[in-house]
């Protein structure tokens, strides 16, 4: 494809209507049902943005939801919080969540997955309060943007790994009560409460640190991601598909994350803002991986 072709597709893309979170709150009991052609949107912290790199998690979403033409989108990053903190560049910790925002309003989804609380966890009982109100003012803003159903997400148990690392038992503890703390927030906002920390199980699961895990981690926890989701595995996980989900993911990290963006959209946009456009023109790329995709759990 011409890199003219490109450039027509992305701006043809860019004015198709955009799923949105139109269908309002999800039922909070019961299997997470999806709509055909939704967008759904993967937040949260390292637990996510790592997914993006390993893709198990989002391969065996989109392997349960087979010919429903489901999107995902990744918007994980590391460290993250409530707050956003981590999304700021060279600004206040405000401009994370403003970046996260136009995220979030550029791609209205019709759900979003988030998935918060590892690193607050490390506060204990003194940071819960914080925790609970910035993840209000998160909940809030996701409303506003997009009017998304939102399902909320426990944190991950971490893993107590042989000397020299420490024991995380006492962690757990934390990450226990963390939990708690969401579905209580979940049931007061009346949303969906995955907790991926009880349905792990103390499930004995790979990781480099004991707290983030390896690709074969993920593999390992993918039956307890689902189950917390309320979601039934696909009989049959085709083996192209990871590949695809894996390649998609790469090509939307360009996309929303692109290299040198103080360059083409920061401080110093007029050195090279003139490159600004060419981002967009990973959109019809990854709309190409996603019917790869699509075609291939049908059978195509």
């Amino acid at each position: 494809m011409q890199r003219s072709q490109i450039l027509l597709l992305a701006t043809a893309l860019s004015a198709l209507p955009v799923s949105s979170g139109l269908a309002g709150p999800l039922p909070v009991e019961g299997p997470l049902a999806l709509e055909s052609n939704q967008l759904v949107v993967l937040l949260g912290d390292t637990f996510i943005e790592r997914d993006g790199l390993y893709g198990h998690l989002e391969s065996a979403l989109t392997a349960a939801y087979a010919g429903k033409n489901i999107r995902f989108r990744n918007l994980g990053w590391s460290g993250d919080t409530p707050r956003a903190e981590s999304r700021a560049y060279f600004g206040p910790p405000a401009e994370g969540f403003d970046r996260l925002k136009k995220h979030l309003a550029e791609l209205r989804p019709a759900v979003v997955i988030s998935c918060y609380g590892a690193v607050d966890s490390f506060k204990g009982a003194a940071g819960k309060d914080d925790f609970i109100a910035s993840y209000k003012k998160l909940l809030d803003m996701i409303q506003e943007t997009s009017g998304a159903g939102v399902v909320l997400m426990s944190p991950p148990a971490t893993q107590t790994l042989p000397a020299p690392f420490p024991d995380m038992s006492a962690h757990n503890k934390d990450l226990a009560a963390t939990s708690q703390a969401i579905g209580a927030l979940a049931a007061e906002r009346g949303l969906r409460f995955a907790d991926l920390f009880s349905a792990m199980g103390g499930t004995a699961v790979s990781t480099e640190n004991g707290v983030t895990f390896t690709s074969s981690g993920y593999e390992t926890l993918t039956p307890a991601f689902l189950s917390a989701l309320k979601v039934a595995p696909a009989a049959a996980v085709p083996a192209g598909l990871r590949p695809l989900v894996l390649e998609k993911n790469r090509l939307y990290f360009y996309r929303w994350r692109p290299q040198n963006e103080i360059y083409l959209f920061g401080s110093r946009k007029h050195e090279q803002g003139n490159n600004a456009s060419e981002v967009q023109l990973f959109e019809p790329l990854v709309a190409e991986k996603e019917t790869a995709i699509h075609a291939l759990l049908s059978g195509k």
